[in-house]
């Protein structure tokens, strides 16, 4: 793990009192997770939940339907497209997009800040755009940001991804420009983390070690 810019830091072991109402702690902290695909997100934040069950993980809104299994309020705020305007013109909104097949998707700014002033630990992934969009509708004591990083770069999340299933030419093409900007953004994160091959727990615990150390 290190601060940015890179350098050395060491986190402190996680408190059994993370994520719980400290004396003298009046609010809790939005932390920001970010990096390109195959980093190990998913996962990161997966373990978390599992690990940390008090901790807030508010999704994301949508105007695309449901899909098998998915449960609104939890998988997504399922929404129309006209509600979704109407939040927009309110301002309701850290962060939005229009993405695949011209569906909608955003951060409420509510659901990230309110848990947060009750003293709540709160997680949320976001991509260097959606990132970008929201640090610049919060006070910075608001929030941490830590971008997850291989130590092999493109390269390395290039056989990550290649290993897993059949990828066509054009998606990772596409895929390795994206990863290209993402690495490119690196320097607006407070904490940089390196995602090493069979060493989640390791990614894990320096997360938790930095969250424990910044609430």
């Amino acid at each position: 793990m290190s601060k940015n810019p890179v350098k050395k830091s060491t986190s402190p072991q996680p408190s059994r009192e993370l994520g719980t109402r400290r004396r003298g702690r009046k609010k809790g902290k939005i932390f920001f997770i970010s990096g390109p695909s195959g980093v190990g997100k998913g996962t990161l934040i997966s373990a978390l939940r599992e690990r940390h069950p008090d901790w807030a993980f508010p999704p994301s809104c949508t105007t695309r339907d449901p899909r098998a299994g998915e449960v609104d309020g939890i998988t997504y705020y399922f929404i129309s497209r006209e509600k979704f305007r109407e939040k927009i013109e309110a301002g309701e909104f850290l962060e939005y997009a229009e993405v695949h097949q011209g569906n909608l998707y955003g951060t409420l700014r509510d659901k990230l800040l309110n848990p947060a002033k009750n003293g709540k630990i709160v997680i949320r992934e976001f991509d260097v755009q959606g990132f970008d969009q929201a640090r610049r509708k919060l006070n910075r004591e608001d929030y941490i940001s830590i971008f997850l990083q291989t130590e092999g770069g493109v390269e390395e999340l290039v056989k990550r991804i290649t290993s897993r299933a059949p990828i066509s030419e054009e998606e990772l093409a596409h895929r390795i420009e994206s990863m290209k900007n993402e690495f490119a953004h690196a320097k607006l994160y407070d904490y940089i983390v390196f995602s090493r091959e069979n060493k989640i727990q390791e990614m894990v615990e320096e997360v938790e070690g930095i969250i424990a150390e910044n609430s």
